[in-house]
């Protein structure tokens, strides 16, 4: 079953693309001095559309996005039990959906291990057909975010977003709007019956869009995924994604505590003893290039947060910590020609080092002066803003 979108969607592309307080064309301009790894502006890469506002990865909130200058429309993949690509974060259903409300799906709740991890009885995506699926309505699953589109939206298929992107170019022949899927608990969704490369391949093939040059980005966080689809002849630009769960204060030093953020599935399955910070070594580095365009590492990987209180003991909070010293991630990416997309900026203060004052724009900014190539977002425009008057600053030099 193949879900199309609406006359009214493709007008609103037009719309969006016409009003947008800038194109997703910013890496078209070129300013002197930039340490990206093309020379480039950094890309705003809309995570899950405009998550800090809308609930995630449904079509009004990848359309806002685009309409605030996003460059990129993320999303995440899962699959329908009849093969139909969903974007949605996770494979169960109840943080982001009505689902528990549908008494007609009460006997579908259940228990599954996900990636290594005892998932509580929830609903999952691999149990629903397309058409089921879409009966349900999308809810932001963030508390402390706006909740006033709970209830109003359907869930996307990741054919809705490509037609949106399409739509959104054609409307506008300057536009390089992008999309970048993620294949998300590949291997799991694999083992289940209803696999997630072959189809994202045979979708990119239809449109026309499986060559080095396409508006796309694939990534993963499961190294075996991404060299899969090479086997099966992708040729879009490819990012290896770089996990982790959390910091010890104290040292700065990044904790994997939990088994689907310490390490690839894959490496679990193995009884690998590393964990995703071996991707940040050189040597990691290497390996990723054989098989990948570039990286998508949580930002702590490039400013490690730290902080102590008066008694020496390690603060509770991001927000108590301060950014230490710049990591080399950036250049030591970069000497092997891959570029670094690092996840994920967030507005609320909770979100923010101390070393901010509050500003989510500060952030920003830190980033790209260290070279990033481009930033996940929740929140495009106040990452467009960020952009905007760190290049003004760059040109008035």
């Amino acid at each position: 079953m193949k879900y199309v979108p609406t006359a009214s969607l493709f007008a609103a592309a037009a719309l969006i693309t016409g009003c947008a307080s800038q194109p997703a064309s910013s890496g078209a301009a070129h300013y002197p001095g930039l340490k990206t790894l093309d020379g480039n502006p950094p890309l705003v890469i809309g995570h899950r559309g405009l998550a800090g506002l809308y609930p995630e990865e449904i079509i009004a909130g990848y359309q806002a996005a685009i309409a605030a200058g996003t460059d990129s429309l993320e999303m995440d993949l899962m699959s329908s039990s009849d093969g139909v690509l969903f974007v949605c974060h996770n494979p169960f259903l109840s943080d982001t959906t009505d689902v528990a409300s549908h008494p007609e799906f009460a006997s579908r709740k259940k228990s599954r291990t996900v990636d290594g991890v005892a998932v509580p009885p929830d609903w999952y995506i691999s149990d629903f057909t397309a058409a089921e699926l879409k009966t349900l309505r999308v809810k932001q699953p963030i508390a402390v975010r706006s909740h006033q589109y709970d209830g109003k939206y359907p869930m996307a298929t990741f054919q809705e977003v490509i037609d949106l992107a399409k739509a959104t170019r054609a409307a506008n022949p300057g536009s390089t709007l992008t999309i970048y899927p993620e294949t998300k608990n590949p291997i799991y969704q694999r083992a289940l019956g209803v696999p997630l490369e072959e189809k994202l391949l045979a979708m990119l093939i239809k449109e026309g869009w499986n060559t080095h040059d396409s508006p796309v980005f694939v990534q993963s966080f499961e190294p075996e995924s991404l060299k899969l689809m090479r086997r099966l002849g992708l040729k879009t630009k490819v990012v290896q994604l770089m996990d982790g769960d959390g910091t010890d204060f104290k040292t700065g030093v990044m904790t994997y505590g939990s088994p689907d953020t310490a390490k690839p599935f894959s490496w679990l399955q193995k009884g690998d003893s590393r964990t995703f910070a071996a991707m940040a070594t050189p040597e990691g580095l290497a390996e990723i290039k054989t098989y990948a365009d570039g990286i998508g590492p949580w930002k702590l990987y490039i400013l490690p947060p730290q902080g102590v209180d008066a008694a020496g003991n390690a603060v509770k909070k991001l927000s108590d910590a301060s950014n230490m010293a710049p990591t080399n991630l950036i250049p030591d990416a970069h000497r092997l020609g891959l570029f670094v997309h690092p996840f994920t900026y967030r507005d609320e203060p909770a979100r923010l080092t101390r070393s901010y004052n509050g500003d989510p724009k500060a952030e920003y900014k830190a980033y790209f002066e260290l070279g990033v190539d481009g930033v996940f977002t929740d929140f495009t425009p106040t990452a467009r803003a960020a952009l905007n008057e760190w290049l003004a600053i760059k040109q008035a030099r």
